[in-house]
């Protein structure tokens, strides 16, 4: 019954790491299209006003 235990503690502990690089990584592409609204990132919702942002 421990090597189960272990086993599953193992696998939670690397869902945990999958889920944070995976939240990493979505938080570096949303700073990557904010700071690059030209690029297709977004609809232009950040641009500055009258401009539209290459689209």
């Amino acid at each position: 019954m421990g090597r189960l235990k272990k086993g599953a503690l193992w696998g939670v502990l690397a869902l945990c790491v999958v889920f944070i690089a995976w939240v990493g990584w979505g938080f570096l592409r949303f700073d990557r299209d904010v700071e690059n609204p030209r690029e297709g990132g977004f609809s232009g919702w950040q641009c500055e006003g009258g401009k539209d942002c290459g689209h």
